[in-house]
């Protein structure tokens, strides 16, 4: 009975698709897991986005600039506002100007998300 052809899956064919299957999952879950962590992370960033862009219309169109804070937490993000007068000599036309920068961080991780900037008439 040695010429018969067998039925069914030897034990190291079985063992072999088994690994197989294996290391397909665990590429799978790996990318699942990454995946989960960029959107994450460019949902925070939107977020500082926002918050950077509100508060730099708050600061640019308010009448006294210095209602705002310079410095606050808003859901888990820190931010701070810098004020630098620019401008206002003679060589520069006689315009007063501000640069106003807004930085936002993680305040987790203290990691830097963004930072917007504009000038502005000085007040």
């Amino acid at each position: 009975m040695r010429g018969e052809a067998s039925s069914g899956f030897s034990l190291v064919e079985t063992l072999v698709a088994l690994a197989v299957i294996a290391a397909m999952s665990a590429l799978l879950f790996d990318t699942v897991s990454t995946n989960a962590h960029f959107a994450q992370t460019v949902a925070k960033r939107r977020e500082a986005v926002l918050l950077a862009q509100s508060l730099l219309a708050a600061t640019t169109v308010s009448r006294d600039s210095h209602t705002v804070a310079d410095t606050g937490n808003s859901h888990g993000l820190n931010w701070r506002i810098t004020r630098v007068a620019r401008g206002g000599g003679a060589r520069d036309s006689g315009v007063p100007l501000e640069e106003v920068r807004i930085s936002v961080a993680d305040s987790a991780t203290g990691r830097g998300l963004t930072s917007v900037r504009t000038l502005r008439l000085a007040r």
